[in-house]
């Protein structure tokens, strides 16, 4: 089962920036926090707890290697998070890193600004854009087990989440719920082609007809990569 259950969330975001120049956008950024080598540049509307939030953030969920800079604006309801990074392209960022950057705008989103809608991009040395990613998910966890869920209540998500506890009993594992008619779920792995999942395959034609039952509808389970691709579905 070790090998069944995968979570996204080991993986952190490397960052590495010299003295990045300020991105080339029209945010005006009136004020800045520097702790250590990440320093947040943040626009009038973004208080100072929430400056301190997001570095806290970067500084844990991202490897940072070198001076970093952190753009926080504000418009409306939402937020733009711009980190320097060492990319020079968006050719150089790879599929998994491309899946937890969009993890990570749901996670900072819930973690930092209250569940706020948040766009979180990366920025290369010369503070151009070379990747961007929306919030989408609110989370709940437990046991090193994360449920991620858009389109559906709490309430589901949590017997989604007793479910994966009892299935395996503990993390890491991510598992993702989008909508309800029918209910799609998203399951990570460490499979990494549909021919890698041998036995494990009766386990999630389980899941899917166990999901169905608790959930009370019809379920469509997503097998997915480490990269975030799709490699098998199980409809209930």
């Amino acid at each position: 089962m070790r090998k069944f259950v995968f979570a996204l969330l080991v993986m952190a975001l490397l960052v590495i920036a010299a003295g990045c120049e300020s991105p080339e956008t029209n945010v005006k950024t009136e004020k800045s926090l520097t702790i250590g080598d990440v320093t947040v540049h943040y626009s009038g509307d973004v208080s100072l707890s929430q400056a301190k939030a997001v570095l806290g953030f970067v500084r844990d969920n991202f490897q940072i290697n070198g001076k970093t800079d952190v753009y926080v604006s504000k418009s409306g309801d939402s937020y733009t998070v711009k980190v320097t990074t060492p990319y020079g392209s968006a050719d150089e960022i790879d599929k998994k890193t491309a899946f937890y950057v969009k993890i990570m705008a749901s996670k900072m989103s819930q973690d930092v600004l209250n569940g706020a809608k948040l766009t979180l991009k990366l920025l290369n040395g010369d503070g151009k854009e070379v990747f961007s990613a929306e919030s989408k998910y609110a989370y709940i966890e437990s046991n090193g087990i994360t449920v991620w869920y858009a389109g559906v209540s709490e309430d589901d998500a949590q017997k989604v989440l007793d479910y994966a506890v009892s299935l395996v009993g503990s993390g890491p594992w991510d598992i993702f719920i989008d909508g309800s008619n029918p209910y799609t779920v998203s399951a990570m792995s460490s499979f990494g082609s549909k021919d890698e999942i041998g036995d494990a395959e009766g386990t999630y034609r389980k899941m899917v007809s166990d999901l169905s039952e608790r959930l009370g509808g019809k379920v469509v389970l997503r097998v997915l990569s480490p990269d975030g691709d799709e490699i098998a579905s199980f409809t209930s």
